[in-house]
């Protein structure tokens, strides 16, 4: 990524006045950070004999601004949902051609039933839009916590409010350490669910409003943060926090292997019983031979913040057919003279979910994993030639288990979450596209209550 990264930096003024390096066409790549496989980047380059030059943004609102501004012509933007809806409504994206793509059709059989139900919702909200973007990842929020801090798993699942973790302290032992996501849109979502709120109309009452600031202010949250949260409570210095599912997942699968590797080597698990440790790791039971544990989970709300992440292209992208490619080849399951599977790899790198049902059904297939004794010697082997032994076959057979597990128990296929509205088949709800006065007013509020 760094290297990308300089590449870009050294390069971009090069880039706002032509398409082209070296006679390779450039496609210009506005993406999330840790968000893409970047060999799959390198493949691309190697099969369209193009340059795939990636910056990175922090925020939807920034991939706004940026294309927005127009200083740099990108190729492929990857927003969420309601920027995408945003930048649909403001004339900024190029219509998809289908006809070219042979990967992702929006008919297709093989699309998880909840991106079809999200863009379903999508298409209520705006109709026409699903014409201009392809789904890329996509997931929900989650309330992660330790499972070492006693009474508060118990807290949190048994509560009447299942927000109540996040926003009311008496409803946790004592002294827990909690966690805030700074990302005030995505507070103010979760924040109206816990207070029973609209959160379309929330923001412009008064008494409402007060009553939201009051609830921020007084929680009095120990730290605001985002990446560092999952890394503070892995580490134990917080207890709870709010934070995308799939941020959980990765280090959720690594502790998993972490853990069996830790025992196998303590000689407290032989190969053949690691597939049972790893499923009682997991499973509600949590604690194997009274001494091993993951130490800490996550609990998805029924009504939490779902998400998709798409692929668009601007209005104004020079190289439309390469994006289009590059698209396409980011469905693919098999592409180019090293048969690489960019759907699948993809999705296996970045740990959020997938659109397609064949690359979710290749992931749990995981969860059966099973451990010989010749996974024994081969163990032995690596580790004789200078393997590390937390980068061993072994170790990342554990990590693939765990991640079939877990892309089962977190992402199901399918759920049928009834609400007001009727029976949909995904977890959650996406944000609003809100216009800047509204986000204005819940920024201040949050804002003011925090400080």
């Amino acid at each position: 990524m760094r290297r990308r990264i300089s590449l870009l930096l050294i390069s971009l003024f090069l880039l706002l006045t032509t398409s082209s390096c070296g006679g390779r066409n450039v496609l210009l790549f506005l993406n999330w950070g840790e968000y893409v496989d970047e060999t799959l980047l390198e493949e691309f380059e190697n099969i369209y004999n193009c340059e795939v030059m990636m910056e990175l943004g922090d925020t939807n609102e920034i991939f706004y601004s940026k294309v927005r501004g127009g200083t740099t012509v990108f190729d492929v933007v990857c927003p969420s949902d309601y920027m995408v809806e945003k930048m649909y409504r403001n004339d900024m994206l190029a219509k998809i051609d289908f006809s070219k793509m042979e990967n992702y059709s929006p008919n297709s059989e093989n699309i998880m039933p909840g991106i079809k139900g999200l863009y379903e919702t999508l298409e209520e909200r705006c109709a026409g839009i699903t014409d201009y973007c392809v789904p890329y990842l996509w997931g929900t929020w989650g309330i992660m916590y330790s499972t070492v801090l006693e009474g508060l798993e118990t807290a949190i699942l048994n509560a009447p409010n299942e927000w109540s973790s996040l926003f009311d302290r008496s409803s946790l032992p004592s002294g827990t350490r909690v966690a805030m996501y700074d990302s005030y849109q995505h507070v103010y979502y979760a924040l109206s669910r816990y207070l029973g709120y609209d959160p379309h109309q929330a923001a412009t009452d008064n008494d409402k409003l007060n009553q939201m600031y009051n609830t921020i202010k007084n929680m009095g949250y120990n730290a605001w943060g985002t990446d560092d949260i999952k890394k503070d409570i892995v580490a134990g210095n917080i207890d709870l926090g709010y934070m995308w599912t799939g941020d959980f997942l990765y280090y959720y699968c690594e502790n998993v292997a972490n853990v069996v590797m830790d025992a196998y080597l303590a000689g407290d698990v032989e190969i053949t019983e690691i597939g049972d440790m790893i499923n009682i790791l997991t499973s509600d039971e949590r604690v194997y031979k009274d001494e091993y544990q993951v130490g800490f989970d996550i609990f998805i709300p029924s009504d939490t913040v779902a998400f998709i992440d798409n692929y668009v292209i601007p209005k104004d992208s020079l190289n439309y057919d390469l994006a289009l490619k590059f698209i396409d080849f980011m469905c693919s399951r098999s592409a180019g003279p090293n048969e690489v599977d960019p759907a699948y790899s993809n999705t296996y790198y970045v740990s959020y979910n997938t659109p397609f049902i064949a690359v979710y059904d290749d992931i749990t297939a995981m969860s059966e994993m099973e451990f010989s004794s010749e996974m024994a010697d081969l163990f032995n082997e690596e580790v004789a030639s200078g393997v590390d032994a937390y980068d061993t076959t072994l170790y990342w057979n554990a990590y693939d288990m765990a991640i079939g597990i877990a892309f089962n128990k977190y992402y199901p296929k399918e759920e049928k979450i009834v609400t007001p509205n009727g029976i949909r088949v995904y977890r959650g709800d996406m944000l609003a596209c809100f216009d800047r006065n509204y986000i204005n007013i819940i920024n201040q509020t949050f804002n003011n209550a925090r400080a």
